[in-house]
């Protein structure tokens, strides 16, 4: 068992993509990042009965989880085919994709997270030998609220010089504006013409269910949880955020759309269709 665990969201999100909505679960790695107890939770509630159950209570969790990731995982594809040859994870939590998308191959990848969250992650790597499919894996620990990214990514290897994809997956809720602005800010200094920024959002109805009190009761328990919610945004806002820092907005996406590249319910969805997935492209 670690003593250095990821966050709780992190860990919930590893846990749906590793259950997945059916026996081809989007995630084969999930089960060796998870703290042990996780892990074996994983394994037992794999079978097809435990799936769907975990499904329904989850509130659609699951599917949500297991549609955005094929929605990032597609626009990564495009990414690295049009020129992207190095990938930033900015809050990378459990995210395997360099280790389990033969794509990446001719891509260096920088994991971004908390330095706990690195530790934990780089122990579970380590422990279960995982293979990556990058071409390297560089762990670069920054904690978004009070440290700046250049300089870690500096340190790290990163080249300004060469097309970047960056994948911004569940984090910006939990960040204060500031933060959100800063990051974005530093990315814009590091992406070369060609690079391309994957960032989900939320949008201030966080909740789309007509149910009163419900929106405030879910920020409640995110907050209970030490997973307080600051960063909501409207589309045009996040839009207009992109293109201050030179990323032109290409598609702004939800569950309803991502559920025809992968299988999974939109409708079961629906609790978390306030969370969107804006691709921009830096283009000059």
């Amino acid at each position: 068992m670690r003593g250095d665990w990821p966050s709780l969201t992190a860990m919930a999100v590893a846990f749906g993509r590793g259950l997945g909505t059916d026996d081809e679960a989007p995630d084969p790695h999930a089960q060796a990042l998870l703290p042990a107890p996780l892990g074996a939770a994983l394994r037992a509630f794999g079978r097809r009965g435990a799936r769907s159950a975990i499904r329904a209570l989850s509130f659609g969790m699951v599917d949500h989880v297991c549609l955005r990731t094929a929605a990032i995982d597609a626009a990564l594809r495009d990414a690295i085919a049009g020129g992207c040859t190095q990938l930033g994870i900015l809050g990378a939590g459990l995210d395997a994709r360099a280790w389990r998308l033969p794509e990446t191959a001719a891509t260096d990848v920088f994991e971004v997270d908390h330095p706990s969250t690195q530790v934990g992650k780089r122990d579970a790597v380590a422990q279960a030998r995982m293979r990556p499919c990058a071409r390297s894996i560089a762990f670069v620990a920054v904690d978004f609220e009070h440290e700046r990214l250049g300089a870690r990514l500096d340190d790290e290897g990163h080249d300004p010089a060469r097309p970047t994809a960056w994948i911004w997956e569940g984090v910006t809720p939990y960040l204060h504006p500031a933060a959100i602005e800063q990051t974005l800010a530093d990315v814009a200094a590091r992406s070369a013409v060609g690079s391309v920024m994957m960032m989900t959002y939320a949008i201030d109805e966080l909740v789309p269910l007509p149910i009163p009190g419900l929106g405030a009761l879910t920020k409640l328990a995110f907050r209970s949880l030490g997973e307080a919610l600051f960063g909501a945004m409207a589309p045009e806002r996040a839009a207009a955020l992109l293109a201050e820092h030179g990323f032109a907005a290409v598609s702004d996406t939800d569950a309803r759309d991502w559920s025809a590249l992968a299988p999974g319910s939109a409708a079961l969805a629906l609790p978390f269709r306030g969370e969107r997935l804006m691709v921009a492209r830096r283009d000059a």
